[in-house]
């Protein structure tokens, strides 16, 4: 479909938003194809999730990038300056600010402050209480969030009288918190790598209906996670 310029202009002026996704929205441009090796000077991204958006080549140098969310979208050759952050600088931040409000709310389920043994692991003061957390983008596909399991973590958890596997979704206002007994029995049913010095095993949620999560189990039923489903 040809977008006429004057069309697009005129939908843009009258639009009552400056987010960009609206803007695109609005403006009937196609994010998976119309914005590629395009030049973003003065634009602002600020809370932007631009899922689907393919910015191939695109120069971010001199736009504000802010918050924006490029989880999903295409940014090979795109450029950033060094006075803002890339895609993968952002992610990061966000991953760090969620592991911190799942650790947060964590500790107030169980009662009790959490500190940071390791990058995934927290446990309270005596170590009778444990979590392993780890975090996921969403991925395109049937099985959204995709995990790996580690044995050093299993064998953490095991120590503790109130151990959780705990599994947190970038995009998502919740995550799970999965008893350490309720994993070891799964992991005999799931998919595992193995290298000369390491080996993990492969978690992933999958979303049958909007808002419903459940994890995959190979060649068996899934399991659902809404027990297990914690706001924070």
């Amino acid at each position: 479909m040809v977008v006429e310029l004057d069309e697009v202009l005129a939908k843009v002026h009258s639009a009552d938003t400056d987010n960009f996704v609206e803007l695109v929205r609005i403006s009937g441009l196609d994010p998976a194809s119309d914005f590629r090796f395009a030049n973003f000077e003065g634009m602002d991204f600020s809370n932007c999730k631009l899922r689907g958006f393919d910015f191939t080549g695109c120069d971010f140098t001199k736009a504000n990038i802010g918050n924006a969310n490029f989880s999903g979208a295409v940014t090979k050759g795109a450029k950033f300056t060094n006075n803002s952050s890339s895609p993968d600088r952002i992610r990061t931040q966000a991953l760090i600010q969620k592991r911190r409000e799942i650790v947060t709310a964590m500790s107030s389920r169980l009662g009790d402050t959490l500190i940071q043994t390791s990058q995934a692991m927290y446990q309270n003061a005596d170590g009778k209480k444990r979590i392993a957390c780890t975090i996921s983008k969403r991925y395109d596909g049937r099985t959204p969030y995709w995990y790996a399991y580690h044995p050093k973590w299993d064998d953490f958890l095991r120590d503790a009288s109130d151990g959780y596997f705990v599994l947190g979704c970038l995009d998502l206002k919740i995550a799970f918190s999965i008893p350490r007994l309720v994993v070891n029995r799964l992991l005999i049913d799931l998919h595992a790598s193995k290298t000369k010095t390491s080996q993990y095993w492969h978690v992933h949620i999958g979303e049958p209906a909007e808002g419903e999560y459940v994890l995959i189990i190979p060649h068996k039923k899934t399991v659902s996670l809404k027990p297990y489903e914690f706001l924070i």
